[in-house]
């Protein structure tokens, strides 16, 4: 199983309307309401139902499309506000609303990278740093920042693609791994590159991230994480699955019509991608995290959105150039994949649009759902 970042590919959606920088919740899906002219009954926004009927028909056509037992998008704009819809098969049996969690895969990249910039801003470790301060028994540290992996520019090779890895899941999806034995299967191949000399995407990276927040902050990656981030952005719908107990149900994820929700242990993703959340959580997340300075400081945004050339990748986030939007401007956040599940999580700053999308399936498309909803609003 990979986790890759994504691209968006919008080639016909015109410009949208701007976001709302406050988390968001989950209203009706009829949309908020302006007040009355009059100062009394409060009177429907018409602009705002009409996106929203042609939202949920959208999402409803593409879950069906797809064959998907569920699927959500949740979309804050600063006329509408934050809102968040869901489609359901209607012959689900399952328990789903808008209150339950979706895996998110490598949007956990996201929160750790914010956790790691928070602790460079306090003085706990330095970008620049070497990896062997942090995990020196790791090959090679001394040649390894914390930059080249939050960037992943460090050539390591990808644990995930490690047919041992493969073997090891389907002999014993529920065992239980150590960090250590994540990095035993990256380390049993060469790197791909010497560090800096390319770009590669890697898993690796973020599990050895993971390790280095535990040690520069004196605690436990999940414990960071609640602190840094999700107390930062207001969230309290969001997991590290594995590290702390989940307060609610996870959405039924799904692989080759095989529920494969809680088939593997949460460990074999950890800081790569282990955590949980609602969309409208992971809402709250992408337009805190990009469109407010709660997060993170001015300057560590602007490290975060320093993008390497070839792999169009910051610091934990990567992008969606402007011309590709046409009108959106450029988009920034992160994808996730992983068993059962694929997201997107996006925010546009030109427009100031916050955009997530899930489904319960691998093999299904959450860019189809973005897409939707971005036409919706362009109508």
């Amino acid at each position: 199983m990979r986790w890759l970042p994504s691209v968006l590919l919008l080639s016909s959606i015109a410009a949208c309307t701007a976001a709302s920088e406050a988390p968001p919740a989950s209203p009706d899906p009829a949309g908020p309401s302006a007040p009355a002219e009059d100062g009394g009954d409060v009177a429907p926004d018409l602009v705002c139902e009409a996106e929203a009927v042609a939202i949920q028909k959208g999402i409803d056509k593409e879950r069906s499309k797809q064959k998907l037992a569920h699927a959500a998008v949740a979309v804050a704009t600063p006329r509408c506000k934050s809102r968040v819809f869901r489609s359901d098969a209607p012959a689900g049996k399952d328990a789903v609303s808008d209150e339950s969690l979706w895996r998110m895969g490598s949007v956990t990249k996201t929160f750790v990278s914010a956790v790691i910039l928070n602790l460079a801003e306090a003085g706990k470790l330095g970008l620049d740093d070497t990896l062997d301060a942090y995990v020196p028994t790791f090959p090679n540290a001394g040649g390894i920042t914390v930059r080249q992996l939050l960037n992943h520019t460090s050539g390591l090779y990808n644990y995930t693609e490690a047919t041992e890895f493969a073997d090891a899941l389907k002999a014993e999806p529920k065992r239980k791994y150590t960090r250590a034995e994540l990095l035993d299967f990256a380390t049993a191949h060469s790197p791909n590159f010497e560090p800096g000399a390319d770009w590669a995407y890697s898993n690796t990276n973020y599990i050895l991230l993971g390790l280095v927040a535990e040690k520069a902050g004196a605690s436990t990656i999940a414990k960071l994480v609640r602190e840094l981030a999700l107390e930062k952005a207001g969230l309290t719908r969001t997991f590290f699955d594995g590290e702390e107990p989940l307060t609610g149900t996870l959405t039924p994820g799904y692989q080759a019509k095989v529920d494969v929700t809680n088939l593997y242990d949460p460990s074999v993703a950890w800081a790569a991608g282990a955590m949980v959340a609602t969309p409208g959580d992971l809402l709250g997340w992408v337009t805190t995290l990009y469109g407010t300075d709660k997060v993170l400081s001015p300057a560590s945004k602007k490290e975060l959105l320093t993008f390497v050339a070839k792999g169009g990748y910051g610091l934990g986030v990567t992008q969606i150039p402007a011309g590709a939007t046409l009108g959106n401007g450029r988009g920034v956040g992160h994808n996730g994949s992983i068993f059962g599940y694929q997201t997107q999580t996006f925010w546009f700053d030109e427009t100031k649009v916050g955009l997530v999308s899930v489904v319960s399936d691998t093999s299904g498309d959450p860019n189809a759902l973005s897409i939707v909803v971005l036409e919706a609003l362009a109508e």
